[in-house]
């Protein structure tokens, strides 16, 4: 649980509404490390696992991703993001949409945890970009953890634009999230883009305020 809070902690939702924050979080915890897979989706990506492991190059290479990604978490809660970002890094550089559906989830989330690192310091270009390079890689995947992953990152990369004083393209961002992944059936997914229309008509409430207030 550690890594999650502190992933999309304080600092990373300060921008959002209190009861908004609140159920992202939850959203996000729930999917990312209880899993809100239905369970006929758990079994095919039961049976994937074992194919993957079955095979002893898919599977070294499967443990090699997973030692780096958890390298950087760990030194992530220690608060050492250096550390944290070489090892994202690494899994970035030596993995690609080609390898086996496990390490391209471990691929999205080192991408994800990158971005959102780089957004905790206040670098929100460098985050930006992060999210832009996973959505280019991995944004076709079919992968229904890969999506949850994706959609995350465009909300993440919506508040990015926020923190940026850009409110036209947070929104636009937030926007495309309900549009890309309209007909997704995951509940995360789908709790996602609701929370997002709430978080947008906030922005624009906020926005229409302030302007009227000049």
């Amino acid at each position: 649980m550690k890594t999650i809070f502190r992933l999309f902690g304080s600092r990373e939702t300060c921008a959002f509404g209190r009861n908004t924050a609140v159920k992202i979080v939850a959203a996000v915890v729930l999917s990312l490390i209880v899993g809100m897979t239905p369970v006929h989706a758990q079994k095919r990506a039961q049976s994937t696992h074992h194919q993957e492991h079955a095979n002893p190059r898919a599977a070294a290479r499967i443990q090699a991703a997973q030692t780096l990604f958890n390298r950087g978490v760990d030194a992530a809660n220690k608060d050492k993001e250096k550390a944290a970002l070489a090892a994202y890094d690494q899994i970035a550089q030596q993995y690609n949409k080609n390898d086996p559906p496990t390490i391209r989830v471990l691929l999205a989330k080192a991408l994800l945890n990158k971005g959102t690192l780089l957004g905790e310091r206040g670098s929100f270009k460098e985050a930006i970009a992060t999210y832009q390079k996973l959505d280019q890689r991995l944004g076709q995947d079919k992968n229904p953890a890969v999506r949850e992953v994706i959609a995350s990152a465009l909300v993440s990369k919506a508040e990015a634009f926020y923190k940026q004083g850009d409110y036209k393209t947070a929104v636009a961002t937030y926007n495309q999230l309900g549009k890309r992944f309209a007909k997704d059936h995951s509940a995360f997914i789908k709790h996602l883009i609701a929370i997002t229309k709430w978080r947008t008509a906030e922005i624009l409430a906020d926005t229409t305020a302030l302007s009227s207030r000049r």
